[in-house]
């Protein structure tokens, strides 16, 4: 064996493929820490892109939005990568296609949100959603998270 030889896995030619598998994988893990791929199985979206063009959806939009999802004590952060839209009929939720691996669009109504609380740390506000028979929580910070706040508050004639 060749003192000076590299290791296979440090070869250019295996760099790429490691490289994208690890994105992968990582994007996976998120995916199932977050709660993003079991609130697909029961919420899962059409391609947002398709329903906008065949069917507008109506409502605010919000491009590259923070925000969180997971447990109450350890939610995986989505900051400047969400795309969020509100409307009378339900919440929106989409993530940036990079890392999209098993976090499909979402559509969650109305109806199967059970609270909103808000909060406020330093100027910055900060809306979590709970969502009936299902473990995480959704939080949306600044004017995405007002908005849905108001418009949960709307439909359920709770106090925004």
């Amino acid at each position: 064996m060749n003192a000076d030889a590299l290791p296979f896995y440090i070869e250019p030619m295996w760099l790429v493929p490691i490289l994208v598998a690890a994105w992968f994988v990582l994007c996976g893990l998120i995916a199932h820490l977050s709660g993003w791929a079991s609130l697909a199985r029961r919420f899962a979206a059409d391609d947002l892109r398709q329903m906008m063009v065949a069917n507008p959806v109506g409502g605010e939009r919000f491009r590259f939005a923070s925000g969180s999802l997971g447990r109450r004590y350890l939610p995986v952060n989505y900051n400047g990568c969400l795309f969020v839209t509100v409307s009378s009929e339900g919440l929106h939720l989409s993530i940036l296609f990079l890392l999209r691996y098993l976090s499909p669009p979402l559509f969650i109504p109305w109806s199967s949100v059970g609270s909103v609380k808000s909060r406020s740390f330093l100027s910055f506000n900060h809306c979590t959603f709970t969502i009936r028979d299902h473990w995480s929580r959704i939080g949306l910070m600044g004017k995405a998270g007002e908005s849905a706040k108001a418009a949960y508050g709307a439909v359920s004639g709770a106090q925004p």
